[in-house]
């Protein structure tokens, strides 16, 4: 994986206020965007525990499930269960979640014996970040409409709640 993102720096349009993610020359209202310090970002780089809880709603749990399948290979619900000492309930329900993210692979095989199983096998990890981006990137737009929704009055108020909370004067000092 390249670096270019770890690379990328915040720009903001002097005209219209629009901001961009990128390299040197981005351009808005046909001028080249003015780089934004660091410093009036105001937030820490996530690392990447934060963004698989925050973004994709992975618990520990889930990571460490994650891990044994993307280790291991091709598995079963009681495998997995057995390997790390999980309910089966607990495994089967994030293998799931995992196989809606494009991480694991679920496959149903009909069993000799009768009945079925379900087997999960790791994704191709260049398959499994590019539904991560794109997933991730759904998740931006999501929160970018929710921070343009915000008006004028509505922070007014969320401030105005918080002044009225006791703790509110701890930050105040």
């Amino acid at each position: 994986m390249t670096n270019e993102v770890s690379s990328a720096t915040l720009f903001e349009c002097d005209s219209c206020g629009n901001l961009g993610i990128g390299q040197e020359g981005i351009i808005c209202c046909d001028t080249a965007m003015t780089r934004v310090s660091d410093e009036n970002i105001g937030v820490s780089e996530p690392s990447l525990n934060q963004l698989m809880r925050t973004v994709f709603d992975m618990s520990e749990t889930e990571l460490d499930i994650c891990l044994c399948v993307m280790e291991g290979g091709e598995q079963t619900v009681a495998e997995l269960a057995e390997q790390i000492d999980y309910d089966r309930s607990v495994v089967s329900r994030h293998l799931n979640h995992l196989a809606d993210l494009g991480v694991v692979d679920k496959q149903r095989r009909i069993l000799k014996e009768g009945g079925q199983v379900y087997v999960y096998t790791p994704n191709d990890p260049a398959a499994v970040r590019r539904n991560l981006l794109g997933a991730f990137i759904f998740w931006v737009h999501g929160a970018t409409s929710l921070i343009d929704s915000l008006s004028r009055e509505k922070v007014e108020a969320i401030v105005k709640t918080d002044a009225e909370d006791p703790q509110w004067k701890i930050y105040q000092e």
